[in-house]
């Protein structure tokens, strides 16, 4: 396997998962404080450590490294967790005005990439870009604050409560240096 692909146990990577088409579930309030407790119980008992982090309408920015264990598995575990949680919410919310089509969107791709499955949530694989070695210089290394600002969704990060800069935000932070 190329050097660039492998994700060795002790690093730190920024991650993007991403809902599948680009789909903007996570508008709700209830998706996002779903999420939150998707990544909690994986911070709690899968040894997920969490830095930062950005809930976007389509996509989950996070950078994140493990205590033990293979961060790949971890990320698998998250998706397959969260997205029956997801879906399950949808379909079960009383004022989803989108339910149907959405539903019939997870399960067209479901149909179009897996075939042996109902509904399919995130995209496949996981972006990773290994923060210790990455070629991008310091002030560039991305961010998912700076993804944020940069899409123009708030002025200042710490006014948006789905992110880590907010001083309300309810995720499980590990602080750097923490081993």
């Amino acid at each position: 396997m190329p050097e660039q692909y492998k994700v060795h146990p002790k690093g730190l990577y920024f991650v993007t998962l991403t809902v599948v088409g680009g789909i903007d579930v996570f508008t709700r309030y209830e998706y996002c404080d779903l999420l939150i407790d998707n990544i909690n119980y994986c911070i709690e008992h899968k040894r997920l450590r969490v830095y930062e982090y950005a809930i976007m309408p389509s996509q989950l920015s996070m950078i994140v490294g493990v205590a033990e264990g293979s961060l790949p598995k971890v990320l698998r575990d998250f998706k397959s967790y969260s997205a029956r949680n997801m879906l399950r919410a949808i379909a079960e919310h009383p004022q989803e005005g989108r339910k149907e089509w959405l539903l019939r969107l997870f399960q067209f791709f479901a149909h179009r990439y897996q075939h042996n499955a109902e509904h399919h949530f995130w995209q496949f694989g996981n972006h990773l870009v290994d923060l210790e070695k990455s070629s991008v210089r310091q002030p560039e290394l991305p961010s998912p604050l700076k993804n944020l600002l940069k899409t123009k969704m708030v002025d200042d990060p710490e006014h948006y409560i789905y992110c880590s800069a907010h001083p309300l935000q309810r995720v499980k932070l590990s602080r750097s240096g923490e081993e």
